[in-house]
Order: structure tokens, then C-alpha cells, then sequence
């Protein structure tokens, strides 16, 4: 398949990454944010409850074989806790990706943060770049809600920014399976890491492109 996207190692596919993901052989960390299976109204992708313990079996299949050395960030939704044991490897753990505004919803008590689930395969080591490798993040929301990015659910870059240095050292590639307007991409660009990633809408597929066009500018 022909890249969408491709310049100074970040790489983005145009395509359902059920099909692309399987011909990447390897990669040093998978960070990704994957539909939740929550049946959610906004989502302009599939989102179907009954599907989703298949998807996240392949996913964990497809990461494993991929990241031979290294580890595997993925997005959930806390409403899914209860089968985290079920879908995840032996001795995954949580990263709290927490947020500087909460959600105001009726339950009493807010929701602050959402669960990442990562593990991380061969020795347990972290990619020793200097990164202060805290499990947790505290994001900037209010700037995404700020931002119109074209994108319904769309992560704190900050918070990327983190987690991609946390998963994968300087010169490192990170991949992610479903990519959205590319903020893991843009982490990754801005961190000196090698990013690929795939993306089944072209919309956002042109989004993400338009994002790492924007140069880093030396101070």
C-alpha cells in the first residue's frame, strides 16, 4: 500500500488497519487509541459492544508480535474495566491519563482521568532517554477544547508527548494502529522518534498530514 503521508520518518496509511498492521514487521512500542465498544453516539466509526473483546484480541496479537522488546500503550474506557484481565496480557498495569478539568457529569463523583492499559514485553526496562517515566499525566484539556481539530474525541498532546517518550527512546518507532488526526505521530515527530501511522477515514488522514507539516522551530 502506498503511504498517505511520508517524510522524516512519520508515515501515515490510509487504510483499515486490520489490513495494513499485519505487514509491519516490527517496531519498538505501540501507543494507540482505540474505538472503546461502548456504542457511542458520536463516534463516526464502528463502535459495536458485542464486536469489541474480538478487536482487542487481534490488537494484543497483532502488538505482540510487532514489539518483540518494548511496550504497548492502549486508550480504555473505564466502563470496560471489569474485562481488562480478560483482553490484556499477564501483568499489564494502568497509566492514568489524568486531566486538568474534570468532566462535569451527574455520578457523584467526577471522571478525572482515563485508564491506558500498557505492558511491556522482554526485560523490564523503560527506554532509559532521560524522560521522567512517571506512570501518570496530568493533560491539558482546556487547550483541546480550545483547539478546532476536526476530530470528536481527540487526546491532550501533552499528555502524547509523555507516553510516546515513556514507550520508545530518541530515534525509536512507535505505531499506531489507529492514528486519528495524528497526535502520537506529532509526539513523535517533535520528540525525535520515528512514528507509522494508519488511519481508516481520509479526513483525518488529511488532518494528521496538515499537523506535521507545521516545522519545529529551533529557539
Amino acid at each position: 500500500m502506498q503511504p498517505y503521508y511520508d517524510h522524516n520518518g512519520i508515515v501515515i496509511y490510509n487504510g483499515d488497519c486490520r489490513d495494513v498492521l499485519p505487514t509491519i514487521e516490527t517496531a519498538n512500542a505501540i501507543v494507540t487509541d482505540p474505538p472503546y465498544g461502548i456504542g457511542w453516539g458520536r463516534a463516526t466509526w464502528e463502535d459495536d459492544p458485542t464486536q469489541y473483546p474480538l478487536l482487542m484480541g487481534w490488537l494484543v496479537a497483532q502488538a505482540n508480535r510487532i514489539v518483540a522488546d518494548g511496550f504497548v500503550f492502549v486508550f480504555q474506557t473505564m466502563k470496560n474495566v471489569n474485562s481488562f484481565h480478560e483482553w490484556f496480557p499477564h501483568g499489564w498495569r494502568i497509566f492514568a491519563a489524568c486531566k486538568n478539568f474534570a468532566q462535569i457529569r451527574p455520578t457523584g463523583v467526577w471522571h478525572a482521568w482515563d485508564p491506558v492499559v500498557f505492558w511491556r514485553n522482554g526485560p523490564n526496562t523503560g527506554p532509559n532517554s532521560g524522560h521522567v517515566n512517571r506512570d501518570y499525566h496530568v493533560g491539558n484539556v482546556a487547550g483541546v477544547l480550545r483547539e478546532k481539530c476536526g476530530h470528536p474525541c481527540p487526546r491532550p498532546f501533552d499528555t502524547m508527548l509523555h507516553i510516546v517518550q515513556c514507550a520508545v527512546s530518541n530515534g525509536g518507532l512507535v505505531v499506531d494502529p489507529f492514528c486519528g488526526i495524528g497526535t502520537t505521530l506529532k509526539a513523535a515527530k517533535e520528540t525525535n522518534r520515528k512514528a507509522i501511522g494508519i488511519e481508516l477515514e481520509e479526513r483525518y488522514c488529511e488532518i494528521a498530514a496538515k499537523r506535521l507539516e507545521q516545522e519545529v522551530l529551533d529557539l
